[in-house]
């Protein structure tokens, strides 16, 4: 079992460490769509963060704990930007950019996908970590 379990930290980092490069690579662009608060570039430069961390978390600290945050930030993720694909989300009201961009690309289906793996693969290690506990 331990086996499966490195495995699943490994793939869910190396899915979190490829959200965080997609991140980090398309915020330069999206620098122009701005709010009173902070610009949709800002706000991938910190998913970018936020996936480093997650990542840096379930490979370090072997709790089941740390595989439910990674699991947690890589659906939210992935909800939000499914979600942004099809409806505009107006957070203007909250100092944000308006979120909307309709179109599927090579960076986002790949997001989508690093982001599908990290959700499975932090849910394997909470899972694995929770039998080996109890």
């Amino acid at each position: 079992m331990r086996v499966f379990t490195i495995a699943a930290r490994v793939w869910t980092a190396l899915a979190l460490f490829i959200n965080a490069f997609v991140h980090f690579q398309l915020a330069g662009p999206f620098d122009a769509l701005v709010g009173t608060l902070v610009s949709q570039g800002m706000l991938f430069r910190i998913q970018g963060v936020v996936n480093l961390l997650a990542a840096i978390l379930v490979l370090v600290v072997h709790r089941w704990w740390a595989g439910l945050v990674a699991a947690a930030i890589a659906a939210g993720g992935l909800a939000l930007l499914v979600v942004s694909v099809y409806v505009p989300l107006d957070l203007s009201a909250l100092g944000f950019p308006v979120i909307y961009e309709p179109v599927w690309y090579q960076d986002k289906v790949i997001a989508v996908v690093a982001q599908a793996i990290a959700l499975a693969g932090g849910l394997l290690v909470a899972a694995l970590g929770r039998r080996r506990s109890a």
